[in-house]
């Protein structure tokens, strides 16, 4: 037997093919990188490395061509924005225009020192040694701030992406050129410090506008009063407190109607208040939203009953508006003789009552402010068609409201 060990085989392994989709080169992106600096910035700063490191020189030169070959997947906005991030991080250093104005791309990058070398171009003459030697030149993206700064246009359009106009940015510069010399500091980021003064003043602004608002919301019904006061006697609701009511869906004839009620029982009560219109509002969406949920309407018109009384309901909704009961009750009979006798339907009889109940008591009102000395004209101006009998039939025939 042969000392010679037993002969391995292995099975042959077919390497497996890429993918069909990797048909040109790909970029070497160093995940750590990505982490560190941002994943545009990544891929960015992986493409102008390789071309600097085939060019071996201090400064390289990359064309536009090259750089939109080499980045398909973003347009020119996009490769100038991640430029423009890498310039102001520091990582690269930008001579001449930006991407796209020129032709090609010129830049370069930091030493081991943090400095960065000067192009071949622009390397000032060898000095004399007798001369005094000049004073150190700040990196290209450590700058002071002078008055003649200027925001980059893509810090502009990220403003008003955030919903800052840009008149608004413009008024800012002033501001923050004196704050930025004041601080003596040279900084490669005043564009993003820039963008956040703007974006912290605009936020102010707003949260004061919003404050000036509220305000005018609380004093819109009262502009002229300052302090507290007792109603007065020809009290009006404001136009801005009834056109509130009636997109609520109040009806107008029902807002004018509850005015009387609504002067007499504060006028009674004798409180001094600065927001009658807010009081006035909410009394009347109280009556309205205890009247529509209380009044019942039938399917079918009909013809008042000899025997007919209102609801209970009725007098609940009149008592809201301090008007009285007995006074009420005295109204049942003429009004269901008046309605016998014109031979009218209706639907709903109790709502006809009430707007007949709340006439006949702004007619009472009218009446008790003139023989308590109060001019009658005045009266009418306040509550028009209150003053005469003729006048309350009149509007009671009235099938609109």
């Amino acid at each position: 037997m042969s000392g010679r060990p037993p002969k391995l085989t292995y099975p042959t392994v077919t390497p497996m093919p890429s993918h069909p989709l990797f048909s040109d080169n790909t970029i070497a992106l160093s995940a750590t990188l990505a982490a560190t600096i941002g994943l545009e910035e990544a891929v960015l700063l992986t493409v102008l490395n390789d071309a600097a490191r085939l060019q071996n020189q201090a400064w390289a030169t990359l064309s536009n061509h090259a750089l939109r070959r080499q980045l398909p997947f973003w347009d020119d906005v996009s490769i100038r924005r991640v430029l423009r991030s890498l310039a102001d991080k520091g990582l690269i250093t930008l001579q001449g225009a930006l991407f796209p104005d020129s032709d090609s791309l010129l830049y370069g990058f930091a030493t081991s020192n943090g400095s960065h070398e000067r192009p071949p171009q622009a390397r000032p003459q060898q000095q004399a040694p007798q001369q005094q030697s000049p004073q150190p030149v700040l990196p290209s993206h450590h700058q002071p701030l002078d008055n003649g700064w200027q925001p980059h246009e893509d810090t502009m359009a990220r403003l008003e992406q955030h919903g800052i106009p840009r008149s608004f940015s413009w008024s800012q510069m002033d501001t923050f050129i004196l704050q930025g010399q004041e601080q003596g500091a040279n900084r490669n980021d005043w564009n993003t410090r820039f963008f956040r003064h703007v974006k912290s003043q605009w936020v102010y602004s707003q949260n004061d506008a919003q404050r000036h608002q509220r305000h005018l919301e609380r004093t819109a019904f009262n502009p002229a009063q300052e302090e507290a006061a007792p109603i007065p006697q020809h009290w009006q609701p404001s136009a801005d407190a009834c056109q509130i009511l009636q997109r609520a869906g109040v009806d107008p004839q029902f807002i004018a109607d509850a005015v009387p009620e609504f002067v007499l029982y504060w006028a009674e009560r004798g409180d001094a208040f600065k927001t009658w219109n807010s009081k006035f509002i909410q009394h009347v969406r109280q009556q309205w939203a205890r009247y529509s949920a209380s009044v019942e309407y039938s399917s079918l018109p009909t013809r008042i009953a000899d025997n007919w009384q209102p609801s209970p309901d009725c007098y609940d909704i009149l008592a809201m508006g301090h008007i009285d009961r007995r006074f009420a009750e005295q109204l049942v009979p003429e009004f269901v003789l008046y309605w016998r006798d014109s031979n009218q339907v209706h639907n709903s009889w109790n709502s006809r009552f009430l707007q007949y109940a709340k006439q006949q008591w702004g007619k009472r009102l009218a009446q008790s402010g003139e023989a308590n000395g109060t001019s009658a004209n005045s009266q009418q101006g306040a509550q028009p068609g209150y003053a005469t009998a003729e006048a309350s039939i009149q509007r009671l025939k009235d099938t609109s409201w």
